[in-house]
């Protein structure tokens, strides 16, 4: 006889998910903040479009790597061209370089992904000071001073300040999915306008203005499990990353917020202050980014492929074109 915990997992349950051997059916009943974790076989695909007539190709693309929230195994690559994996500070990437590429040559990457829903972490060896460092975007001027002072006063407790400003800039800003941003804080403070890199862009500014150390989380987004089919396409762009932050609480403790999500799912806002659905794959932290080796071009974030020849960026969308392909495995509840 079953017990109830392998009854739940084996059979729907009042609108809830199936779990069973054979595969995952899903059920529109099913709540995004009940799902514990989320696993994917990932196929990333890099294929070049159109080359570019300077010779002297590199190509960066970042790797996911196995952290407290998520678990990457079974990496495979496939490529026409040699590789290694290199590291540059917390960052893992596959470098490939040569001297011309052709059309239609696929750089392809395999993976199984595990992810989980996650709140406060505990890593002591993670050092806040660095943290601390506005990038280019995030470097604040009079007006984000006078309204971190606005909105925070004289509180001085981290987590507290850190709701005052999430609230904040929720309450004040408008969330449009379809589009690109820098994520400048000082333009989106006057701007009240951007996807998820403004809003956590003015949220690290304000943190750090205040003395407190907040890390850029960059990743791809997938869809919600509540959304989630059992195989999906779509392409790894600006529109597809996704970005979020945690900032620090003292005693090795980084608290995870994630503002734009808060505004897109109100469902969802008092949940993203201090957890994440695990709807997400993280692949770089931090902004200004130097890769292994280094880049010609300048690196807001790395969230997906970058490609250069003859020491220039190539265009997305007109030299070549990233593509993640999914099969969803197991959904825990």
């Amino acid at each position: 006889m079953l017990s109830r915990r392998d009854f739940i997992r084996t059979v729907l349950i009042c609108g809830g998910a199936i779990f069973l051997k054979s595969g995952v059916v899903l059920s529109s009943g099913l709540k995004d903040t009940e799902v514990k974790a989320v696993t994917l076989d990932i196929t990333y695909t890099t294929e070049i479009l159109r080359p570019p007539k300077r010779r002297g190709v590199q190509i960066w693309i970042p790797l996911p790597r196995t952290d407290l929230e998520q678990e990457v195994s079974s990496l495979k690559v496939t490529s026409p061209y040699e590789y290694r994996i290199g590291e540059a500070g917390p960052n893992r990437m596959l470098h490939l370089k040569t001297d011309e590429v052709k059309e239609g040559d696929r750089i392809t990457m395999v993976f199984r992904l595990k992810r989980v829903a996650s709140g406060t972490t505990i890593e002591p060896e993670e050092d806040p000071q660095q943290h601390l460092r506005p990038s280019e975007w995030e470097r604040w001027d009079r007006t984000v001073a006078e309204f971190v002072e606005r909105v925070a006063g004289k509180e001085k407790d981290p987590l507290k300040v850190g709701r005052l400003l999430y609230d904040a800039i929720i309450d004040r800003s408008k969330y449009l999915h379809e589009v690109c941003g820098r994520g400048v804080a000082t333009l989106f403070l006057e701007e009240k306008v951007g996807r998820c890199d403004e809003f956590h862009a003015l949220f690290r500014s304000a943190l750090m203005y205040r003395g407190i150390p907040a890390r850029w989380e960059q990743g791809i987004a997938f869809p919600y499990p509540s959304e989630i089919k059992k195989r999906g396409e779509f392409e790894a762009d600006c529109i597809n990353a996704h970005s979020w932050v945690r900032f620090y609480l003292g005693d090795g403790r980084w608290f995870p917020v994630d503002l734009s999500e808060a505004k897109r799912r109100p469902d969802l806002r008092e949940y993203y202050f201090g957890r994440l659905v695990p709807n997400r794959m993280k692949v770089s932290s931090g902004r200004g980014l130097v890769l292994n080796p280094p880049q010609k071009g300048i690196i807001n974030t790395f969230a997906y492929t970058y490609i250069e020849a003859g020491g220039l960026p190539v265009i997305y969308g007109h030299n070549y074109r990233n593509t993640i392909n999914y099969k969803l495995l197991a959904m825990e509840v």
